[in-house]
């Protein structure tokens, strides 16, 4: 392969069109609006990533999975066209779980709004397409300093081996982020219970102390009923004595 070759093939490589949060409209759409409106952007994309539709299912899975939040209705907002975005782009590279991971710590753990998940995508692909623009040179620089040459069989197949290498190591240090930051799904909902049956107890623990309380107030009341009619019916003299 010549390096005019692979240089063409870099560019076929990251010619993936996204569809920005501006091409949303500020209404809630249904699910057949999203999928079109994906479509149609994706339509300029190279064959790869074409063959790589959104569909209806994938939608359906990522609300019934909890990777995007609940919805009212059979209608999406922006804030939930662009989750199902992030996890149609992060879904290439982390598992389902991990993504669901991601997000669920992101709403959660660090409190982002709707808004806060529309202006991090619209910076993120602002991020994504400088990294376009720099994969074709990190890959050159890489294949020059490794001293290969792809139009030599042998070392074509090394570039080919560089190459994935580094993707490797990239996804396993995002892993390493992510995993550092973000709370295992396992260990939130172990912890999800354990708050659940805590503030029971409590409620439970409450609930026994004001009845102890009533029952305390009721017998002191009794009481001081009581000490008052004896005392009606004590004479002056008695009372004297």
């Amino acid at each position: 392969m010549t390096e005019q070759e692979l240089h063409e093939r870099i560019r076929a490589a990251v010619s993936d069109v996204d569809l920005a949060d501006t091409d949303i409209p500020g209404i809630d759409l249904y699910l057949d609006q999203i999928l079109s409106l994906v479509a149609d952007k994706n339509a300029s994309s190279s064959p790869r990533y074409r063959e790589r539709a959104l569909t209806k299912t994938m939608i359906n899975n990522y609300s019934k999975d909890g990777l995007i939040s609940p919805i009212t209705g059979k209608k999406y907002s922006r804030s939930h066209i662009v989750e199902m975005l992030l996890v149609y782009a992060l879904k290439n590279t982390l598992s389902i779980e991990e993504i669901k991971r991601v997000l669920t710590g992101v709403r959660e753990e660090c409190g982002f709004t709707g808004d806060d998940m529309i202006r991090a995508y619209h910076q993120f692909l602002s991020i994504k397409e400088g990294n376009r623009q720099r994969a074709g040179e990190v890959v050159s620089a890489m294949l020059s300093a490794d001293t290969l040459d792809t139009t030599n069989d042998y070392d074509f197949f090394l570039s080919l081996l560089d190459i994935l290498s580094l993707s490797a190591y990239l996804k396993e240090i995002g892993r390493e982020m992510l995993e550092s930051r973000y709370k295992d799904l396992a260990v939130r909902e172990q912890e999800i219970r354990e708050r659940e049956e805590q503030e029971k107890r409590e409620g439970k623990e409450q609930a026994g102390a004001e009845k102890r309380e009533r029952k305390a107030k009721k017998v002191q009341e009794k009481a001081e009923r009581k000490m008052a009619k004896l005392e009606t019916l004590l004479t002056p003299d008695e009372t004297a004595e």
